[in-house]
Formats: structure tokens, C-alpha cells, sequence
């Protein structure tokens, strides 16, 4: 069949008996065309004895919403569960003061430094550096 005013010629269909034939393929290296997937990690990061993460042993600034000038300075290891505790009342220092917000947190991977700072923390000149500072 051929369209009036073009050079351009159209097949004719094949026969309804003809059977669909899949299109050859073509030989191509195995990699050709595939991304490589992205390694998996484990969940939590648990890398196993040759990475181990260390565990951190964090100096916190809580400050408070309703009392803005109100603020409480600790350590812990885990500082969600530590803002949850006095959030829920079960602080009697901080219960008045409801609710409260990580003003700041600094890690530690030695927990005798991280008592220490926080010892300076509490101290006059350890007071007069946070406000300043934080």
C-alpha cells in the first residue's frame, strides 16, 4: 500500500494464521544494561565485631517551655528515654517545670569525661560558660 504524495511504503498486515514471532536476541555480555544493587545493611547498624559502633555517653541541657529561665543540665546514655522520664512527671526536680526540650547534648565516648563536664556544668564558672555558649 502506498500513500498518495509520499514515497513511503506501508507492509501489508500479516495473515490472521501467522503466528507472533518474539524478536531475536541479541548476544550481550551479562552485565550489559544491569545496575548493580546497593549492598544491604543490617538493621541498627549492627556491623558486627570488626565495626563495632561505640556507645556514647551523652551531657544534656533541658530547658523548659512553660519556664523559660528553668533548666536542667544531667548525663545519660539514652537521651530519648531521658527527655521522656521528666516530660512524664516522673522527675520531682523537674515536674513543676512541665514540659521540656533538649536545649543541647554533647556526646562523650568516655563516660569519666562526660561526668566530669557535666560536673563543670553545675559549677559557677561551668554555668556562666553554658549560658553563654548554649
Amino acid at each position: 500500500m502506498t500513500i498518495l504524495g509520499t514515497r513511503v511504503q506501508i507492509p501489508p498486515p500479516p495473515p490472521t494464521f501467522a503466528k507472533a514471532t518474539a524478536p531475536a536476541k541479541v548476544a550481550t555480555p551479562k552485565s550489559a544494561g544491569r545496575r548493580r544493587a546497593a549492598p544491604q545493611l543490617p538493621s541498627r547498624f549492627s556491623f558486627g565485631l570488626a565495626c563495632q559502633l561505640p556507645t556514647f555517653s551523652y551531657v544534656y541541657i533541658l530547658r523548659s517551655r512553660a519556664d523559660s529561665g528553668a533548666h536542667y543540665t544531667g548525663a545519660t546514655t539514652d537521651l530519648s528515654a531521658r527527655l521522656a522520664k521528666p516530660n512524664e512527671g516522673g522527675v520531682p526536680h523537674t515536674a513543676k517545670s512541665r514540659p521540656w526540650f533538649i536545649e543541647t547534648a554533647i556526646s562523650f565516648r568516655d563516660p569519666a569525661k562526660a561526668r566530669a563536664f557535666e560536673q563543670y556544668l553545675k559549677s559557677g564558672s561551668g554555668r556562666a560558660f553554658a549560658k553563654r555558649h548554649f
